[in-house]
């Protein structure tokens, strides 16, 4: 592997190590939705040209903080069936990554607001779907969507649905905007064919 490669490994594997940082201090901090995960999986899919790969690192990323939730805070990282749904949104939000063929600042941000909307209709419905807390039918199904949006009332972020997008808008602009402005240092040649973009 060329020396060029290493360095780009190193690079996009320390940019999405901050998204799951990112994910620990927001969750600390009572900022829920409000993380780097969603722009994680939307930048993997862009950047890392061998698709296994860039469907495995969020994923891979997402279990780790869950791993990290479940065995050293009082936040519950496995929590239930629902939880299919939520790694099933961010394949999905790297899937939207993946058709992206041109990464200008404009198909960035139109990705990360549709990956909020994506996470956030995966999410609810895997709640839905599992929880007892609505009938399962359709009004229940559109109760469960609308109960989401003003998820947390007196929050600084005070929607479930605007920190998910918001948080994805924020990150995508933190990591897409890092990684253009190291990548010239850290990475020379800019026209190796490898695993990555």
């Amino acid at each position: 592997m060329k020396k060029e490669s290493i360095s780009k490994i190193l690079l996009i594997g320390g940019l999405i190590f901050l998204t799951v940082l990112g994910r620990l201090i927001t969750n600390h901090l009572q900022i829920y939705n409000f993380t780097a995960m969603g722009a994680g999986a939307l930048f993997a899919g862009v950047v890392l040209r061998d698709k296994k790969y860039a469907y495995a690192v969020p994923i891979l990323a997402l279990f780790l903080s869950d791993l990290f939730f479940q065995l050293f805070t009082s936040i519950p990282g496995f929590y239930g069936g629902e939880m299919f749904f939520v790694y099933g949104g961010f394949l999905l939000i790297t899937f939207i990554g993946t058709r992206i063929r041109k990464a200008n600042p404009g198909n960035i941000f139109l990705a990360s607001i549709a990956s909020g909307l994506v996470f956030y209709l995966m999410s609810n419905f895997g709640t839905w779907l599992f929880r007892d807390m609505y009938p399962h039918t359709l009004s229940g199904l559109i109760s469960c969507y609308w109960a989401a949006i003003p998820f947390f009332r007196n929050e600084l972020f005070g929607s479930f649905f605007l920190n998910t997008i918001m948080g994805n808008v924020f990150y995508s602009g933190v990591l897409f905007g890092a990684y253009a402005l190291l990548k010239p240092v850290f990475v020379r040649d800019h026209s190796e064919e490898g695993l990555y973009a």
